[in-house]
């Protein structure tokens, strides 16, 4: 079933296009991440699908109905979806306080709202913590205790906006548990914002990449800026002040970068006379879906992804050093 449908969805601020969407489809009971990088309109499109901004342009529908922004229609839409937000605010109450918080308003008796209390935060792993100040955590603490303060609400559908930015590594991995876990809960769809590629391969059955607000199927994990140089080999960005990688031809002195991980190639580390390749070392293995991705320290991280086959043929492990060839047309200009 699909959970979410848009066309023709728009969002503007000022003479700025932040969204511009012919058609989006989001389904069901899934665990759909929303890829792409700073400035991509995540976030924007997460408030909209959450009701709690109202798009320039275009229709949606919410489980094939369409939507209506009328105060009531968009008050029954918000009970039954919760958006945690990246920086959430806890109230000057306990943890319990907290997560009772959104219970209270909505009429629940005392009994169920422990009750409720209780098995939201036994699921973060935070009901130890029940009586604490919500606004002595920390970071990772609080954003676990506003997934409880979700979850105690029962939604139908509970949006993440970059969960695991900004928290240590304990509660980062507790996070991406908490996401996990969810994604097994019948009857619960989750959507979650990242530029973590990694992530989204581990947490998310969908994903959906953003760039500039338009829908793109590329892969935009190696961006990069720095000044551009002419040579007679023709136009190339400099990176980290030793780098070099060629771009099409432009005739700025500042460009920005896109570096098409799937077309990126190893080669070891003896092969000589590699043409547009530089060394560099292996610090990062993964399997991502279809493909295992190589992340390459060569002055700075380049992400590679490997099919299956090529990576039987060329074996790699934690620490080799390999030339790490990038062909003209891997690069595109943003």
């Amino acid at each position: 079933m699909t959970l979410f449908t848009a066309e023709d969805l728009r969002m503007t601020f000022g003479d700025r296009r932040v969204l511009d969407l012919p058609r989006l489809s989001i389904p069901a009971e899934r665990t759909v991440a929303l890829l792409g990088p700073n400035g991509a309109g995540k976030t924007t499109l997460l408030h909209i699908l959450g009701f709690l901004l109202t798009p320039s342009g275009g229709r949606i529908r919410y489980r094939r109905e369409a939507v209506r922004y009328t105060d009531g229609a968009l008050r029954a839409l918000r009970r039954r979806i919760t958006l945690v937000e990246q920086h959430p605010v806890m109230f000057s109450t306990s943890v319990a306080g907290n997560v009772e918080f959104g219970l209270k308003i909505r009429g629940l008796d005392a009994p169920t709202r422990r009750r409720r209390v209780d098995q939201s935060l036994e699921r973060v792993g935070l009901r130890a913590l029940a009586q604490a100040d919500g606004r002595q955590l920390s970071g990772g603490e609080t954003q676990r205790v506003a997934i409880a303060r979700a979850l105690a609400c029962e939604p139908e559908v509970l949006l993440l906006d970059e969960p695991t930015a900004n928290v240590d590594i304990e509660n980062r991995l507790a996070i991406e548990d908490i996401i996990t876990t969810l994604r097994d809960t019948r009857g619960l769809s989750v959507v979650f914002c990242t530029h973590d590629h990694l992530q989204a391969a581990r947490l998310a059955q969908e994903k959906i990449n953003l760039f500039n607000g338009c829908l793109d199927p590329r892969h935009y994990d190696n961006i990069f800026s720095g000044p551009c140089v002419q040579t007679p080999a023709g136009a190339q960005c400099v990176l980290n002040g030793q780098l070099r990688l060629p771009v099409p031809p432009t005739d700025q002195a500042q460009i920005r970068i896109a570096v098409d991980p799937r077309r990126l190639r190893l080669r070891p580390a003896s092969a000589a006379d590699v043409e547009n390749g530089f060394k560099g070392r292996v610090v990062q293995l993964y399997e991502e879906g279809h493909w295992i991705r190589v992340v390459v320290a060569a002055g700075l991280p380049l992400a590679v992804l490997m099919s299956p086959q090529d990576y039987r043929r060329s074996p790699l492990r934690i620490g080799d050093t390999v030339h790490l060839v990038c062909p003209a047309d891997a690069v595109s200009l943003l």
